[in-house]
């Protein structure tokens, strides 16, 4: 990779950066909670899941969106939406409901963010060092969560509202991308030629695989079991009688394992093979188990390694694999399909465990760790992964075949 590609993929990544900032609200979530005795714990809770209400939000107006700005533009207004929604509580933080709606718009800011990343991945790169870069982007998220989460944590520790400063960082990643993200053009609506029909959605996915729809379903489910462990790693831990900086601390030497994989991620997916996302199902398992079961910060920081690592080969396998089974047009949309299932599922996860009946802390962690355990043996059963390498050779192998006859018919 060229010294001018590596530059451009760091300006694109680096919006990458806020994407799992979110969790340093999460790890406070205990201390937040007793400066709103009156408030019900789940209500407090919906501080790291709520913001999924944004994104989903951001993934419903993406087409419209993607009309009226440029790529780029598209990323600056995301990032300005972080800045402005993360350090708003720093300054109004009486009320519950202010910060809740301010981690609406901030959701509603990484929403894009997870949106355009990827399409911009896929239109500046290709075949190796697009699935390199795609790594590089989870390795990105982790050190963005380390930093944040350890600044925050410091920040917060005598007092949870001055965690809020640390998205002061959006600033920079602003600048950074105007900088070093070269300016695409905007989208255009094509004038329709007389008698020619309007595209319609179902013509733009029309074709895709049947593994895209299981992926978006997996992605469901990963959603779920990641907000399970975000939104009660601080109440577990405060049951064991650690504060707000411990779990910041634990959550932010923990990220480390998910940097390593994201970067190294090349050389897991060599030893993993075909089924690097079983193995992150596994890693999210161990994440589970370390928290529960044991009660010292090595563990407890090996656990949030597991819970990086899980992330990063799950998360970054995830775009990868869609990348390959959906063509340029189809792609945004399957992305965009991507994010509203995780969306849905960080917005769901809260109501879903209070449906049925699982409490918070040591429960749900429970049901995160059954969760994993249930999908690795899944995927493991079934050799997810060498279907989907299939299905993508097949289609290699038919798009070949297509372009030779094309070009013979020309030639004829």
């Amino acid at each position: 990779m060229t010294k001018k590609k590596i530059a451009l993929a760091i300006g694109i990544l680096s919006m990458n950066l806020l994407l799992m900032s979110g969790s340093v609200v999460g790890a406070a979530i205990a201390a937040i909670s007793k400066s709103f005795p009156t408030e019900p714990i789940s209500k407090v809770q919906m501080l790291s899941s709520i913001p999924q209400l944004g994104q989903l939000i951001a993934t419903l107006l993406l087409t419209w969106i993607t009309y009226q700005l440029t790529r780029k533009g598209i990323g600056l207004l995301a990032v300005a939406f972080v800045a402005i929604s993360g350090l708003l509580p720093a300054f109004y933080n009486s009320s519950l409901n202010i910060i809740l709606a301010c981690m609406v718009v901030f959701g509603f800011g990484l929403g894009l963010i997870s949106n355009v990343v990827p399409v911009l991945l896929q239109e500046y790169f290709e075949g190796e060092e697009r699935a390199t870069v795609m790594g590089w982007s989870m390795g990105f998220n982790n050190i963005g969560m380390m930093a944040s989460t350890a600044i925050g944590g410091v920040l917060g520790g005598t007092n949870w509202r001055n965690l809020f400063w640390i998205y002061g960082i959006a600033v920079f990643i602003f600048i950074a991308v105007y900088i070093m993200v070269p300016k695409t053009p905007k989208l255009t609506v094509k004038k329709l030629e007389k008698g020619e029909k309007k595209p319609s959605f179902m013509s733009s996915v029309k074709g895709l695989s049947g593994y895209v729809y299981a992926i978006l379903i997996i992605s469901f489910i990963m959603s779920l079991i990641m907000m399970t462990f975000m939104a009660n790693q601080s109440i577990l831990l405060a049951s064991k009688g650690q504060g707000t900086t411990y779990t910041a601390l634990v959550t932010a030497l923990g990220t480390i394992g998910g940097i390593l994989t994201g970067f190294g991620l090349k050389y897991i997916r060599k030893m993993t093979r075909k089924d690097t996302m079983a193995w992150g199902f596994i890693a999210l398992a161990l994440s589970f188990i370390f928290i529960i079961f044991f009660n010292n910060i090595v563990m407890h920081t090996i656990g949030n390694m597991f819970s990086g690592m899980g992330i990063v080969m799950v998360n970054a396998t995830i775009p990868y694999e869609l990348s390959v089974l959906a063509n340029q047009q189809q792609f945004p949309v399957v992305i965009a399909a991507n994010t509203l299932m995780s969306s849905m599922a960080g917005v769901l996860a809260p109501m879903i465990l209070a449906a049925l009946n699982i409490s918070a802390g040591t429960v749900s962690f429970i049901t995160g760790m059954i969760l994993s355990v249930g999908m690795a043996l899944i995927l493991f059963v079934f050799r997810f992964g060498s279907r989907v390498d299939k299905a993508h050779q097949q289609k290699a192998t038919t798009t070949e075949k297509c372009v030779v006859s094309n070009h013979t018919q020309a030639h004829a």
